[in-house]
């Protein structure tokens, strides 16, 4: 299996892909859309993988997830990210009030059946662990990941690192991915003194994943609100260099 990630987000009740630059448009207007519209269905016509982002804000219901294997067409497949406890304690802790570090098997059930019938479906592209950038390479942080790892070991899995500690540790850091296979998500992003460097390469057969935040340096660390770091538009060029 080959993966090649569109970085795209879902709406909490449904599977709906949203551009994140502004100014751009992918559905029909809404004044213009036949009646019973389904703007996954319609998504779904024109790629064959979606990133799901609503699973990092909390773990699917199996009849969503059920749902939106049931109006994609076969050869779909989801990416499906994992819930924020898993891999931003503090964002949970704002988030609920709950502890994040109360973290075990109870957790990954609840998550693994979420998303048993997207699996079942065959539609299960790959679980995408994305960490933030201050998810620094340690001796803890490094066994962390290698029990995250594990835990999800039945599942294809890409792992998204931020911070530079992890490519200034190379070997080690891929050594750690091929113990169960997972692919490093390679990141095209501004670039500042603490951000990973990587190559594009592939680190795992068949599985490469690539994340594109776009180049806004500008508003990447001062904005009104998060959603504007994202703010970017890849020109045909930009594109056409990155593949």
């Amino acid at each position: 299996m080959s993966q090649w990630a569109i970085s795209a987000s879902a709406h909490p009740a449904g599977a709906i892909p949203r551009a994140r630059a502004r100014g751009t448009r992918f559905y029909p207007e809404k004044g213009a859309r036949p009646k019973g519209f389904d703007e996954l269905r319609f998504y779904a016509e024109h790629f064959d993988t979606v990133e799901i982002n609503s699973t990092f804000y909390r773990p699917p219901a199996p009849e969503t997830a059920r749902n939106w294997a049931s109006r994609t067409p076969p050869g779909f497949e989801f990416s499906v990210k994992l819930y924020q406890k898993f891999t931003h304690p503090e964002m949970f802790l704002k988030a609920t009030g709950a502890d994040p570090h109360d973290l075990g098997q109870a957790d990954v059930d609840e998550f693994t059946r979420g998303i048993a019938p997207i699996a079942e479906a065959a539609k299960l592209g790959v679980l995408l662990a994305q960490f933030p950038v201050s998810f620094r390479k340690d001796a803890n942080t490094r066994e962390y990941l290698s029990w995250l790892l594990a835990t999800f070991r039945e599942y294809p899995t890409a792992v998204e690192l931020r911070h530079r500690t992890w490519s200034d540790t190379l070997d080690d850091t891929l050594a750690l991915l091929s113990d169960t296979g997972s692919a490093w998500v390679q990141i095209d992003e501004p670039k500042f003194r603490s951000s990973i460097r990587q190559t594009f390469r592939p680190n795992t057969p068949g599985l490469f994943y690539m994340r594109l935040h776009g180049r806004n340096a500008a508003n990447w660390w001062s904005h009104d609100a998060s959603e504007d770091r994202y703010d970017y538009l890849y020109s045909v060029e930009e594109l056409k260099a990155g593949c």
